[in-house]
């Protein structure tokens, strides 16, 4: 998310706020601050401006911040109410608003549309916030300009990418292509599955305090295990991922939580399109043209709400019966794989070119 005809000099460690956090979270158990406070004269490293990636700068120089979700960006308290960090968002406001402060970059239209939420019981601030707030999607490298036709006599290969296995929404995935099988509707050998992630991972912040029993990711891992049309590695490298994904038919990313999705660029780009959930940017840079999607209900924030377990076992209910219909459609008729990959690579060709990006971001340094 650079121009490649700047100099970059990474501040990550002459940010005051860097060692705070290391004292809060570590030794406190404190939220860390999404702020960047430079330690030493930047003066003397010839800064011109600040480039920030989800944080708010204190500082009287020229800096531009590019975010996922909102800035300033605060992480919630245990009530979870919104108006307990209203008084740390008010603090905050007057670097959004000062002049040295000549961009901010939403990655989304669902972060500029949550930003635009933020301080609406502040319509004077929010005015002066939403017009410097410009929306400019990531730039993404094409890897094949043309998808190769597949062989109709293979298996359909379906890819999963999720470090973080459970949220990603990797056991719905195992769920669904098991029980198609179970019930009859698919045979093995008409599918290949390979799976990327880390088992060990089972937390899932999108399900609050009411996380799943034990018994979901070892049912998972023994499902896994029982087929052979599973494949599992904990990790890849991203080289072996990209050749991986310019040879595989469809991704899959039905996710509870996400802030954009960068994983879905990286598959459209190899010309294979996925089948994601719809929840924050995902709608955005995965429209039906160029893939699928899970279509379930999200809150004011375009996540899903998660209240209850019983809330929690009716989503999941919904994504595993979507996906089961969304796999069947696509080997019952394979030739939409070519046509969604083609869209896909045309997508990021237009919609995610490094040279305009390059071009849009050096505009805004020169403010």
């Amino acid at each position: 998310m650079v121009d490649s005809s700047v100099k970059y000099v990474n501040f990550k460690t002459n940010n005051y706020y860097y060692y705070i956090n290391l004292l809060n979270m570590k030794l406190l158990k404190k939220r860390k601050n999404f702020i960047f406070k430079p330690l030493r004269s930047s003066e003397k490293e010839h800064v011109d401006i600040f480039h920030l990636f989800n944080e708010v700068a204190i500082t009287g120089q020229k800096w531009i911040a590019t975010f996922e979700t909102e800035l300033p960006r605060i992480l919630p308290k245990k009530s979870g109410l919104k108006s307990e960090i209203f008084p740390e968002l008010d603090r905050l406001a007057p670097a959004l608003t000062a002049e040295n402060c000549l961009a901010l970059i939403a990655i989304s239209d669902a972060a500029w549309q949550m930003e635009k939420k933020l301080y609406q019981r502040r319509p004077e601030l929010a005015k002066v916030i939403m017009e410097k707030t410009v929306i400019m999607h990531p730039p993404q490298k094409l890897h094949l300009t043309e998808r190769p036709e597949r062989d109709p006599a293979q298996p359909i290969h379906f890819v999963f990418i999720g470090n973080e296995f459970y949220r990603k929404g990797g056991g719905e995935v195992v769920r669904a292509f098991a029980e198609l099988v179970e019930e009859g509707q698919l045979q093995p050998d008409q599918i290949q599955v390979s799976l990327i992630g880390d088992l060990e991972k089972k937390h899932n912040y999108a399900h609050g305090e009411y996380q799943d029993d034990p018994l979901f990711s070892s049912y998972t891992e023994s499902v896994i295990a029982r087929y052979s049309f599973f494949s599992h590695v904990s990790f890849m490298p991203n080289d072996k991922v990209l050749d991986l994904l310019q040879r595989a038919d469809v991704g899959l990313l039905p996710t509870w939580a996400e802030t954009y999705g960068f994983s879905v660029l990286e598959m459209q780009s190899c010309g294979c399109p996925v089948i994601t959930s719809n929840v924050r940017a995902l709608p955005e840079i995965n429209p039906v043209s160029a893939g699928w999607q899970v279509i379930t209900a999200l809150n004011d924030d375009l996540d899903y709400s998660v209240n209850s377990v019983q809330e929690r076992n009716y989503l999941r209910q919904q994504i595993i019966t979507q996906l089961k219909g969304l796999i069947l459609t696509i080997v019952k008729d394979p030739t939409q794989i070519s046509q969604k990959a083609a869209a896909s690579i045309e997508r990021i060709k237009n919609e995610h070119d490094i040279s305009a990006y390059q071009e849009k971001l050096r505009a805004l340094y020169q403010r």
